[in-house]
């Protein structure tokens, strides 16, 4: 098993802030279980078990590094996580420094060899002389995301930095939320994109005088719409579109706003 088989966007935290080594666990737990893994699992049950591991001995290795991992009976699949805390926290690291940078990994407790082979690989990673730098400069949990993969070797290649693409498009009906839905994209490290401004049938309709008294577009309706359109990565779907739901609630449940992805047959140009 790769890293990048395991490693989650959504469980990437460019911006962690936490007093102590205890908070941090529990931070940590509640950022691993973003992960649609751990569905019907609750962080305290994560926590518990990242607490239990720690109480045998500190994951923290010195260098301003920790990899906080533990194996669970209720899941079947591993998840890693990254978290930076720019700051520093307090982690009874074997060199007594502040841990900046935590590698979270879990795992089912059946596959132990699986679980020590990522835990070579990760440490590898880290022992990179830039590594850990670039992980701290990372401002999205994009750019932490890649910069973590593009310096692991995997089964001794770099990843390609190439992905397959998707085209993303998101339908505003509100004008209020305009700013909620590009902060999301923000969040995620997306900032190039195109809007188009547009109109909605019922409101063309409603001035054809055929139609008149079938659509009547005055009757409280806001004639406002856009349409954006992003060109991301395919891993990028699932945590943006749950970005959005974390502010919106379910977007089958929500009018404002509607989302697509379709195949991108061809792209070229910035």
């Amino acid at each position: 098993m790769n890293i990048p088989d395991v490693l989650k966007l959504e469980c990437c935290e460019p911006d962690l802030h936490t007093k102590d080594k205890d908070e941090t666990l529990k931070k940590i737990a509640e950022l691993i279980k973003r992960s649609s893994v751990f569905n019907g699992l609750e962080s305290e049950k994560i926590y518990t078990s990242l607490k239990k591991r720690e109480d045998m001995g500190s994951t923290g290795f010195g260098r301003g590094i920790a990899i906080p991992h533990c194996q669970m009976e209720e899941i079947d699949k591993f998840v890693i996580g990254i978290a930076i805390c720019k700051k520093g926290v307090s982690f009874d690291a074997i060199d007594k420094k502040k841990v900046k940078i935590f590698i979270i990994i879990i795992g089912p407790t059946s596959n132990r060899n699986c679980h020590l082979s990522l835990l070579a690989k990760v440490s590898h990673t880290l022992k990179e002389p830039d590594v850990p730098e670039l992980l701290q400069k990372a401002n999205t949990k994009i750019t932490l995301y890649e910069e973590f993969l593009r310096n692991s070797d995997i089964e001794g290649l770099k990843v390609s930095k190439k992905k397959r693409e998707k085209l993303m498009i998101v339908i505003v009906k509100d004008e209020e939320i305009m700013q909620d839905v590009t902060e999301v994209f923000i969040e995620y490290g997306v900032q190039e994109s195109t809007i188009i401004e547009t109109q909605q049938m019922e409101n063309l309709l409603s001035k054809v005088p055929l139609f008149l008294g079938f659509f009547n577009f005055t009757g409280g309706k806001s004639p406002f719409s856009k349409v954006i359109l992003l060109k991301i990565p395919k891993e990028y779907i699932n945590p943006i579109i749950k970005g959005l739901e974390d502010i919106f609630g379910d977007l089958d449940s929500f009018s404002g706003l509607s989302v697509m992805v379709l195949d991108l047959f061809f792209a070229k140009g910035f």
